[in-house]
């Protein structure tokens, strides 16, 4: 009888565990535009926390990516089944003992990774890898805003990923919303 109590007591346990990760990644709302999502990660290869994010744009848009906290970690960024690319490459020097918790600070900062994705206009599904996690997880920050002809000039264009050939491939793809594909 007693192991029975016990068996039970696991598959209780073990079905409110199921749930919760379920309902956790389940129904995850919509990104919003020009507003910053917080995410948690585990170890390299981790799935972020509420992943895949989504959202609808009706033009052009760019959706950047950046580690905080602890800086080192990375992401590979995908839309569907597309691989956008990963975020940039920082040195790992440990965790600072104070960390960056503010996006924006985080993403003006040398000390931690960031990437900027252009997708055309629609819906998309965006997820989020961590490729390096030397820490064995941490959080980050995920925003989509509208991509602009004006994002495109002053060497803006060479920040983007997929890469554009040049200021006029990006202020096309703007246009367009994404219907004319990144040449470089």
């Amino acid at each position: 009888m007693r192991t029975t109590v016990l068996a039970k007591a696991l598959v209780l346990t073990c079905a409110f565990a199921i749930a919760a990760v379920a309902a956790s990644t389940a129904g995850a709302a919509p990104l919003v535009a020009g507003t910053w999502q917080s995410f948690t990660f585990g170890g390299t290869g981790s799935t972020a926390t509420g992943s895949p994010f989504t959202f609808e744009s009706s033009g052009a848009a760019i959706v950047t990516v950046t580690d905080a906290f602890c800086g080192g970690d990375r992401f590979t960024v995908s839309d569907g089944a597309t691989v956008l690319g990963t975020t940039s490459l920082v040195p790992v020097e440990g965790c600072p003992g104070t960390s960056i918790t503010d996006p924006d600070l985080a993403l003006a900062s040398p000390v931690y990774s960031h990437g900027f994705f252009a997708v055309g206009a629609g819906a998309h599904s965006i997820g989020v890898v961590a490729s390096t996690s030397p820490y064995g997880g941490g959080g980050a920050f995920i925003r989509y805003d509208a991509l602009t002809a004006d994002m495109c000039k002053k060497g803006g264009w060479m920040t983007f990923a997929p890469l554009f050939k040049n200021q006029g491939d990006c202020v096309s793809f703007v246009v367009t919303g994404g219907r004319n594909e990144p040449a470089g």
